[in-house]
């Protein structure tokens, strides 16, 4: 099978069609053309399990999933059956509680019993906002610390050196905090200090110089926003006991980790429980939702309403009963087991492939995430990644997948996204296709 993706395509033509009314094209900058989407991206028809059919009715085993949230795959049903019936039973905005909000909650908290109380709110991007404020506000400090290559959402608080030039990145023992975005003041990034992931020393040092400054550590327990990057042994706890030490609150970005490295995500994974935790994505299999929560110690003043929660959305019925089915669905027995060895399966065999091809590469995983770097030695930080990584070699083998029915993010900083829907069948597809680009890249 080989798709062509020339100018006579009806994706060719909706995608210049799309431009006259749609800045770009598109409305994420992760689907246009600046993504590596080449020469234009595909324009979808429907998606049906793991797969997904383009308007020229090309098919493809799907692995960028929506970028996370489609942990069930596409339209899946027992979700898609639960929001209709809570639609046409109760309505899908009230603008007042109702009791699903707290059966959602429940739920979440079974799996993360770090979060004792929850709020809900309807991005990632919204909620990791909610979160810092928060802990600015029990803190009474202006600061926080982010870590180079991570991601948190696209506000002013915390979208800095998410993949900037490595030239740009100062020193690695006083690295610079630069705006992600044009349109963020400069005068915001004094409120946060970067530093290199996976360093504890550095670390320390930092929070020993900014004593009494910074609020709270935000960080993905899993770098997932630069490929996939695992936490070196023990330095979860050791951010753990630090920001304890130093009286500074820990935030978990578990936007991407949270459902999919563990039932209960990574803090469950790696045993540490943060002051606050930020969940989105898989959380409703599709459908937008996002929450945030921790201790009743720390959201007492949420509780209160002294801290701003608002939105009119907030917990709406289709995301309530999005979210709320959809863990039901994960607590079926064998999910995490299942999506844990199939991952293996994929990781393992395209590994394989490269090392019989003499391509030197680093399949990094976590459950049902991972990324392949075109890279000569593991990387451990986002400095790895910028110097070692090669993003032209991985544009190539994405290029020669979509040709062969095979869909990942061409961005080799992204990550490829198991759901419960890819079978067997998709996983021997997929090594077929890896094994038959190999030329393609040594070509």
């Amino acid at each position: 099978m080989s798709i062509s993706f020339d100018s006579q395509t009806r994706s060719y033509e909706l995608f210049q069609r799309a431009q006259k009314v749609v800045a770009g094209g598109v409305t994420s900058i992760v689907r246009g053309t600046s993504a590596g989407w080449l020469p234009y991206p595909p324009m979808i028809q429907r998606g049906d399990g793991s797969h997904l059919y383009d308007v020229d009715e090309n098919e493809y085993i799907d692995y960028v999933m929506g970028h996370g949230p489609l942990i069930l795959g596409h339209r899946p049903r027992n979700v898609s059956q639960a929001v209709a019936e809570a639609i046409l039973a109760y309505g899908n905005l009230f603008a007042l509680p109702y009791e699903l909000e707290q059966v959602t909650a429940n739920k979440i908290r079974d799996r993360f019993p770090s979060m004792e109380l929850v709020k809900f709110s309807n991005s990632g991007s919204e909620a990791t906002h909610y979160a810092v404020r928060l802990a600015r506000a029990i803190t009474g400090r202006d600061k926080i610390i982010k870590f180079e290559g991570q991601y948190h959402g696209w506000t002013d608080a915390t979208e800095y050196s998410y993949h900037p030039a490595i030239k740009d990145l100062g020193p690695r023992t006083a690295p610079r905090t630069i705006p992600a975005a044009a349109g963020t003041p400069m005068e915001y990034a004094r409120l946060v200090l970067t530093q290199p992931w996976n360093d504890a020393d550095l670390l320390r040092k930092t929070l020993r110089d900014h004593r009494g400054e910074i609020a709270a550590i935000i960080t993905e327990p899993i770098m997932a926003n630069c490929g996939v990057i695992p936490p070196a042994p023990g330095y979860l706890k050791f951010l753990r006991e630090a920001t304890r030490e130093y009286d500074i609150l820990l935030i978990f970005d578990e936007v991407i980790t949270g459902l999919r490295a563990a039932r209960g995500g990574a803090q469950e994974l790696y045993d540490v429980k943060p002051d606050i935790t930020v969940l989105a994505k898989a959380l409703g299999a599709g459908f937008g939702v996002a929450a945030y929560g921790g201790s009743r110690a720390v959201m007492d003043a949420v509780a209160r309403d002294e801290i701003l929660h608002a939105g009119t959305y907030n917990a709406n019925v289709v995301a309530m009963s999005a979210a709320n089915a959809t863990l039901d669905e994960l607590d079926k027995p064998g999910t995490y087991e299942n999506l844990e060895r199939l991952g293996a399966q994929l990781a393992n065999g395209i590994h394989a492939i490269f090392e019989r091809a003499g391509i030197p590469v680093q399949v990094q995983r976590v459950a049902s995430f991972w990324q392949i770097y075109f890279s000569p030695k593991p990387i451990r930080e986002y400095r790895d990644a910028a110097q070692y990584a090669d993003l032209i070699q991985f544009r190539k083998l994405q290029a020669a997948l979509r040709k062969r029915g095979v869909l990942i993010y061409p961005n080799g900083l992204g990550r490829w996204f198991l759901s419960t829907a890819h079978t067997n069948a998709d996983i021997e597809a997929t090594l077929n296709a890896v094994e038959d680009a190999i030329p393609d890249l040594i070509g």
